[in-house]
């Protein structure tokens, strides 16, 4: 959401006061030299000065030869066109993630040796290692897709796995591999327990993930079966949740679908 226009606001009292000084600048100028008067272009440079400090004030204001300085509504358009661009940024962003989680995915073996329950626990015990060793970094963050990666590709082979422990558990790696498992293989009877442990959970790479899991299982009960107290739980969780990160973003891309489906 674009925040209201605010004229001196930090960012923008810098320019404010550049154009304001070289405005009064050459108006002393114009009247220092004694041939010259007071006159329309004094007024209009003048008037340029105040501009960027009335903005909140005036939607335009013209000068001497009819020239109207459309303030806000210039700003405005700014302020539009750098949201659009940071979404279409984070829209990006999101698409490269989920592609290379799937391009991991679909390769060949990247584990050697083991059962895949013995592959996950590796993977599980790598990304707590990870998450206690490393500060958040982009580098930490490519690692942990490539754990996510291969925790979609295996755990969909376990036949034991107790989803609803996994998604209730205090460890963030055997939260991610519930997480994985539902994204790669959703199954609709565990939609409520992994919609509160999505809403609950504490790790934020975690819940982008249990995020897009959710929108799975979704996608696979069909948008017009899910509960009304289901969908109202989404609402009041998105609503806890900064509204430009990542997170926002796909729990509302959720949130669209199974609004659509009900229309």
């Amino acid at each position: 959401m674009t925040e209201p226009v605010n004229a001196g606001g930090p960012r923008k009292r810098p320019i404010a006061y550049v154009i304001s000084l070289v405005a009064i600048g050459i108006m002393v100028v114009h009247i220092v030299d004694p041939t010259l008067e007071i006159d329309g272009t004094t007024l209009a440079l003048a008037a340029i000065a105040v501009v960027p400090w009335l903005g909140d004030l005036f939607e335009s204001i013209e000068l001497p030869g009819g020239t109207k300085l459309q303030y806000r509504q210039l700003q405005e358009r700014i302020d539009a066109t750098e949201q659009r661009t940071q979404e279409v940024r984070q829209a990006a962003d999101d698409a490269a993630r989920q592609a290379r989680v799937a391009l991991v995915t679909s390769g060949s073996e990247s584990i050697p040796g083991g059962s895949p329950a013995e592959k996950v626990a590796q993977l599980t015990q790598a990304f707590t290692e990870l998450r206690r060793s490393e500060p958040s970094s982009p580098g930490r963050t490519y690692r942990e897709e490539q754990i996510f990666a291969e925790l979609v590709r295996l755990t969909p082979q376990l036949t034991d796995m107790d989803l609803p422990a996994a998604l209730g558990s205090d460890d963030g790696g055997t939260r991610l591999t519930a997480y994985a498992r539902l994204y790669a293989k959703p199954e609709g009877q565990y939609l409520n327990a992994l919609v509160e442990a999505a809403l609950t959970e504490e790790m934020h790479f975690n819940q982008y993930w249990a995020f897009h899991a959710v929108g799975a299982v979704i996608d696979t009960v069909g948008p017009g079966r899910v509960e009304l107290s289901t969908i109202r739980r989404l609402r009041q969780g998105l609503a806890l949740i900064p509204e430009d990160s990542d997170r926002a973003r796909t729990l509302r891309a959720v949130l669209a679908r199974v609004d659509y489906g009900a229309a």
